[in-house]
């Protein structure tokens, strides 16, 4: 049993390994007419020597039969019939089956032809005949070396009866030729089968090479995909988008007459859905939103989540502005359509920024800067609506970059200064305390109003800087007061973000010996809303000292009813957007009277910014408040011009219906 399954390996060809068996063919196929060229010529050498001593029959009827046979063999089994045929495993195999049979039998029809003229001819011509037969075989097995099969079929077949025939003799010259013929086919044998085998495993590892060169492809688009995707909506992410727009700007795939524009879509009121029904929730709504961008976006505008609530938009075939303002409007509508999530219905909008590309200024990074600029221009001007970058937001950015620079470099401890606003009791209109404002006076630019300035502060990182340096210079002030007043002081959202920032204020606080209890810490909605836990532990921090907290420009946020029960508050003040109409317009009345009603229900003060006019301070006491800050009492004073204004406690028949400007 070993003997033929020894022989039964070598001899098999793996058809289940087809990499290999179209290897083998792709090899046989190219040396074929090598392979038959060699046999051929041997052919066509030992019928024209075995002419005049053999029959006609062996030496020309014999041999032409036989090489019809090898073109036969050459047109049917070794050349592809066509490329596609190394897709169909079985046509292979069976081709390489064929190919072994038709070298078998054109080996078998050789040594019988072969040993058929040794009874016609003489020694010389015998010898002849075995040197063109072995060199001719041995020669040509080289060309299917790489079909083991073949190989050692073929050399099994023709030299070894030949080497028997030659042994048999009992002529020594023809014996000593047996002995070195059989150990030439045992070497030839040997390497065929070691070469083979070699084959076989070359091909096996670059099998396995391509396997995992596939594989690491493979794992390399699917990284490529993670790191470009983002996983909750399936969009493009930030990454992608800013290659993509750094593509088309940099390599030149998009044109100023073509229309390539950026816009930022940011969503409105998303934060309050998602903290109050859940991040779950949240994450349900975003996919609903990018759903509803994908539904309405096509053609040549690519879509990708930034991040957050915030998607970016690249067109690439917006040609005039009038063209993005009519897709913009298109998209914050299609915000604002009701979303169902789980069991609520989530009501939103979209402040979407854009910025076209200017191809003799842009880079991608400065397109996409004048469009996020646009887009803090929509939410503060035009909430829900659509922004255009123009030419008077390049100027503020201009602007903006120059004061960025000397805010950077500013000394603020003398830079910066404090005026204070009084906040007047209208039971005798007496002070009761001040507003510290912050002023900055640069020594290049000049007086810079504090919207900008304080903006750019916080823009640049250094707002926990300066609000340190306006407390100490406010507590300096505020202990040259009476004890009956007391001072109020502006906080960022950043310092109530930092719980670093709060252990510095309060220390500043202890330093100064300024009682806690006369301070009241004034914050916006929106500051509170950007991270509404973290300023809560903030808010929470500064009453556990003593101090009050007052929520400031209250209405013009969007914080819901539900917070303001649960922030720790002394005070609302209502924002002067309320009260410019509140004499004429009964509207106007009637949201301040609830605003009103609402802080008597909750038990805080309610203080009202903005009075210019006497009939607005009468409208507001008759409404049951009855604490101010306006014109009408006074504008912003220097630190003792304030102070002086509290003590000679002015009377507001002094001021009647006088309006009052900042200088």
């Amino acid at each position: 049993m070993y003997p033929l399954g020894f022989f039964s390996k070598i001899f098999q060809i793996e058809k289940d390994n087809h990499l290999l068996c179209v290897a083998q063919y792709n090899s046989i196929s190219l040396l074929a007419p090598l392979f038959f060229l060699i046999v051929s010529s041997s052919l066509a050498a030992i019928a024209f020597i075995s002419m005049g001593y053999a029959p006609v029959f062996l030496t020309i009827v014999i041999p032409l039969v036989l090489l019809v046979g090898d073109l036969i063999i050459f047109n049917g089994f070794l050349i592809p019939r066509s490329d596609s045929s190394v897709a169909y495993p079985q046509l292979i195999v069976s081709r390489l089956h064929m190919t072994v049979w038709g070298v078998a039998g054109l080996g078998m029809a050789r040594i019988f032809w072969a040993t058929s003229l040794f009874a016609y001819a003489d020694r010389e011509t015998q010898e002849l005949i075995v040197a063109l037969l072995a060199t001719s075989t041995l020669g040509a097995s080289l060309c299917l070396i790489h079909l083991r099969v073949a190989a050692l079929a073929f050399v099994a077949i023709v030299m070894v009866p030949m080497i028997a025939f030659l042994w048999l003799s009992d002529i020594a010259v023809l014996v000593i030729l047996a002995i070195v013929l059989a150990l030439v086919t045992a070497v030839v044998i040997y390497v065929a089968n070691r070469y083979g085998l070699d084959f076989a495993r070359m091909t096996m590892q670059r099998q396995e090479m391509e396997i995992k060169r596939a594989e690491a492809e493979h794992l390399s688009k699917l990284n490529m995909s993670i790191a470009n995707q983002d996983s909750l909506t399936g969009l493009a992410n930030r990454r992608a988008f800013m290659a993509h727009l750094q593509d088309l700007v940099k390599n030149g795939s998009a044109s100023w007459e073509e229309g390539l524009a950026v816009g930022i879509l940011d969503l409105d009121g998303f934060k309050q859905i998602n903290d109050v029904y859940g991040h779950m929730a949240g994450d349900r709504l975003l996919q609903e939103v990018s759903k509803r961008l994908t539904s309405i976006l096509f053609g040549k505008v690519f879509v990708a989540r930034m991040g957050g609530d915030e998607f970016g938009i690249i067109v690439n075939d917006a040609r005039c502005e009038k063209q993005l303002v009519i897709l913009g409007e298109r998209i914050c509508r299609a915000m604002q359509v009701p979303y169902k999530v789980g069991g609520f219905s989530a009501n939103l909008g979209g402040s979407l920024g854009f910025a076209r590309w200017d191809s003799n200024n842009d880079n991608a990074e400065e397109l996409f800067e004048k469009a996020d600029y646009a887009l803090y221009h929509a939410k503060g001007n035009s909430r829900g609506g659509v922004m255009i970058f123009n030419e008077k937001h390049a100027h503020a950015i201009k602007q903006n970059s120059s004061i960025d620079r000397r805010l950077q470099n500013a000394d603020l401890e003398d830079e910066m200064s404090l005026v204070f606003q009084p906040i007047v009791a209208s039971e005798n209109a007496n002070t009761i305390g001040f507003e510290a404002l912050a002023r900055w006076r640069s020594p290049i630019l000049g007086s810079i109003p504090p919207d900008i300035f304080i903006g750019a502060a916080e823009r640049l990182g250094i707002i926990n800087r300066l609000t340190s340096v306006l407390l100490k210079k406010a507590l300096i002030e505020a202990k040259k007061w009476p004890e009956s007043f007391y001072l109020s002081f502006n906080l960022s959202m950043q310092d109530i973000s930092s719980h670093e920032v709060m252990l510095k204020l309060v220390s500043i606080i202890k330093a100064s010996g300024f009682d806690p209890k006369r301070i009241t810490f004034e914050v916006t909605e929106t500051s509170i809303m950007s991270d509404c836990d973290r300023a809560m532990e903030s808010l929470n921090f500064l009453k556990s000292l003593g101090a009050k907290i007052a929520l400031d420009d209250f209405g013009t946020g969007y914080s819901s009813l539900a917070y303001i029960r649960d922030m720790p508050l002394d005070k609302l003040k209502l924002d002067r957007a309320f009260i410019s109409g509140i004499d004429t317009d009964e509207n106007s009345a009637a949201i301040v009277q609830a605003m009103i009603n609402m802080c008597w229900n909750l038990k805080i003060d309610c203080i009202v910014e903005g009075v210019e006019t006497r009939s607005q301070f009468k409208a507001l006491g008759a409404m049951g408040c009855n604490i101010f800050q306006g014109y009408y009492f006074s504008r912003p004073l220097e630190s003792d011009d304030a102070l002086a204004f509290a003590l000679t406690q002015r009377a507001i028949e002094e001021v009647s219906g006088e309006k009052f400007y900042v200088m």
